[in-house]
């Protein structure tokens, strides 16, 4: 077998649970109480970046005279504008998790407690990694997100193939960052640091991003697409169940190596 079948298979298996965890999430009345808080808090932090960003992408690419500098101009803020609008959600979950960490938390766990009620008591009861370590971990990632992001944007600066790497390489990169962050409730309460969360990240890279690539693409409708966020989060408990802690024959979890 060829070493790129068990990554295509693996981003597949990715999306397949992306699927299975938005079924989770509509069908489960536990997610639905908790759901609206985290949406709303979304919504509005995602809809005040977009236009921030998109103000500020149009604001400093100037309209030169010159007509073939007029049309890379324009090609450079609709580029600019579609990885705002991609990048802009997972920005919002990112702040959001900072300030309110306990919404994202609640969702998760009614979406974990839907498939294995034992292991969302376990971790609900586990002694969390503390506010500081999390809030710490959590601005780690902002920074890794945003400077990544930094370098896609600046490979978008590049004529002809900038216009199609630069949103592929965001969307490769998003989708992992986002599934990421969306486990940031399960890496807390197992109390990973960063370094050890970034070690299963890797680990599982290809899943990781066939779970967030069809979140990530939702997501990314203004308006309506951070509505998702709660199903997302809802829908992540999957990602814990059958990837990184899948129960053994004897019905013991397989914890992550580092």
């Amino acid at each position: 077998m060829s070493p790129a079948k068990p990554v295509t298979a693996s981003a597949r298996s990715g999306a397949s649970l992306a699927l299975r965890g938005l079924r989770l999430a509509l069908a489960t009345p536990a997610v639905r109480k908790v759901y609206l808080r985290l949406a709303l808090a979304l919504v509005l932090t995602s809809l005040a970046l977009i236009a921030g960003l998109g103000y500020a992408i149009w604001a400093l690419i100037p309209v030169p005279e010159s007509p073939w500098l007029l049309l890379l101009a324009w090609a450079l803020r609709v580029v600019g504008t579609a990885l705002a609008v991609l990048a802009a959600p997972l920005l919002a979950l990112f702040a959001v998790n900072i300030v309110f960490p306990f919404l994202g938390e609640d969702v998760f766990l009614a979406g974990l407690r839907a498939v294995d009620p034992a292991r969302a008591d376990e971790l609900a009861a586990a002694n969390s990694a503390g506010l500081a370590t999390s809030t710490v971990g959590s601005i780690r990632r902002l920074l890794y997100f945003i400077g990544v992001t930094l370098l896609i944007f600046m490979l978008a600066l590049v004529p002809v193939l900038g216009v199609v790497l630069g949103p592929l390489a965001q969307l490769w990169f998003g989708s992992r960052m986002l599934s990421w962050e969306l486990l940031d409730p399960y890496f807390d309460r197992r109390n990973l640091d960063y370094a050890n969360q970034r070690v299963t990240m890797r680990a599982h890279r290809s899943t990781m991003f066939g779970f967030g690539a069809p979140w990530t693409l939702l997501l990314a409708i203004p308006i309506v697409g951070p509505l998702g966020f709660g199903l997302a989060q809802a829908g992540a408990a999957l990602l814990v169940t059958e990837v990184l802690e899948p129960r053994g024959r004897e019905g013991d979890p397989q914890m992550p190596t580092a």
